[in-house]
């Protein structure tokens, strides 16, 4: 199962998240993605050939929730750092903009895994919570809502077991010990 992702507006795919996701998984597909959220959709849309297992951070985390409600067929699984479904950063996102963050959702049949840190100070937890409860069947998202910051650096460990197991999920194999 391929795995594509997505870094967020102020990193890369050579970035930290990108670095350990392509170590872990030589073939993952990691596109350069542009700051406007419209032109990030398109390249999104670009890159993704196939059904995928489909991660990304912050503003990556946003494209693949955009992805997969234009194209729900296309996503297996997704697996969310710190996505940026609302803002505490002023200026970040203009008014329609936050106007549509507020619609967001991970659509019915996609297996879902949300990892937010409790000291965000970009992305509040209540916008998290606000994606959860919008999405058709949120109760069976799974959130993990650790000890951390927006970066989620001290969960690096985390990012790559969800990984695994979401992975393990949708390919029908036990995950790995």
């Amino acid at each position: 199962m391929p795995i594509c992702f997505f870094h967020g507006l102020d990193s890369s795919p050579w970035g930290t998240k990108g670095s350990i996701i392509r170590e872990t998984y030589p073939d993952c597909i990691t596109p350069k993605l542009s700051p406007g959220l419209s032109e990030r959709l398109r390249e999104a849309q670009k890159a993704i050939k196939e059904p995928v297992l489909l991660t990304g951070t912050s503003m990556g985390g946003l494209t693949a929730i955009q992805f997969a409600m234009e194209k729900p067929e296309m996503v297996r699984g997704l697996v969310l750092m710190a996505p940026a479904v609302g803002g505490a950063v002023p200026g970040v996102f203009t008014d329609v903009q936050e106007k549509m963050l507020s619609s967001v959702y991970i659509p019915s049949g996609i297996p879902s895994v949300i990892i937010a840190g409790i000291r965000d100070e970009v992305i509040p937890l209540e916008a998290i919570h606000g994606l959860i409860e919008r999405s058709p069947q949120g109760q069976g998202i799974i959130l993990h809502e650790v000890e951390d910051d927006h970066d989620l650096h001290n969960h690096l460990h985390l990012m790559l077991e969800e990984l695994d197991k979401m992975l393990a999920r949708i390919q029908g194999f036990p995950p790995p010990l």
